[in-house]
């Protein structure tokens, strides 16, 4: 791998951003619309708690559910990792009589409503972590080719970068297909592509889920990527230690990616 990269890939949630109070906010919203008998949460710590467990999830849908188990008093054991929960979620949407379809409905016009009718009360939902912009803003002004790689809508990821930079804002978003869902994996080989790097060799790749990076190492058009592991994102102790007990991906703490890219290695 060289000392540093010619083009900088960065997941947005978990990554640039720290989006868990609007994801409450969300889930809470859509599992008042659709969750049969759901009343009014009074717990004050509940959203903490949530923001604890937000590790476990990868899709939408699970929002609402992972809010209902922490209501209703599932144990710590069944969310101790994504092997013991997701078993558990598929229980609870089935004992409601939801299905994933119906929740990730609920999920996305809950944001829908709220973006619509009050944008910047969504956006200040959102915290960008702290000395991420002004590092990614350096990585641009060295001649880095820097992009945006998510499954989130790009209006919403959009809207973000803009109240935060206006340079920023002007980054390429890809990875976001509303007619089907498109592995990262898929998305990076396209940059790749595009910037005519073989076998992704100069693309480095920053992703806080850990899965995520093990398909794109399993790729094998993109046996060059540098691939890193955001420790700051939303992910677990077990996921860091997993991903420095294998070697190929490096877990990058939040010092290191704002310092000078050859730290990233180390």
């Amino acid at each position: 791998m060289s000392d540093a990269p010619r083009v900088l890939a960065l997941d947005f949630d978990g990554v640039l951003c720290d989006g868990r109070p609007e994801y409450f906010e969300t889930a809470r919203r859509a599992y008042r619309s659709v969750w049969p008998g759901a009343a009014d949460i009074a717990d004050a710590d509940l959203a903490d708690r949530f923001a604890a467990a937000r590790p476990l999830v990868e899709s939408g849908w699970e929002m609402p559910v992972l809010l209902h188990a922490l209501l209703t008093g599932v144990s710590e054991r069944e969310l101790i990792d994504r092997h013991a929960w997701l078993p558990v979620a598929r229980r609870l949407v089935a004992e409601a009589g939801l299905d994933a379809e119906t929740l990730a409905r609920a999920l996305n016009a809950a944001r829908d409503a709220w973006f619509a009718r009050d944008p910047e009360g969504w956006v200040r939902h959102h915290t960008f972590y702290p000395g991420v912009p002004a590092r990614v803003l350096e990585a641009i002004a060295a001649g880095v080719d820097v992009a945006v790689v998510t499954t989130k809508a790009e209006r919403f990821a959009r809207a973000l970068l803009r109240a935060q930079d206006a340079q920023l804002a002007a980054l390429p978003i890809v990875g976001r297909d509303p007619a089907r869902s498109v592995p990262k994996s898929e998305t990076l080989s396209r940059l790749a592509q595009d910037h005519a790097l073989s076998a992704g060799e100069g693309l480095w790749f920053v992703e806080d889920l850990l899965e995520t990076l093990v398909v794109v190492h399993a790729t094998p058009r993109l046996d060059g990527v540098g691939l890193f592991l955001a420790s700051w994102g939303y992910n677990t102790l077990e996921h860091r230690a997993a991903a420095a007990a294998g070697g190929a991906i490096r877990v990058l703490s939040l010092a290191q990616f704002r310092g000078p890219f050859g730290s990233w290695r180390r």
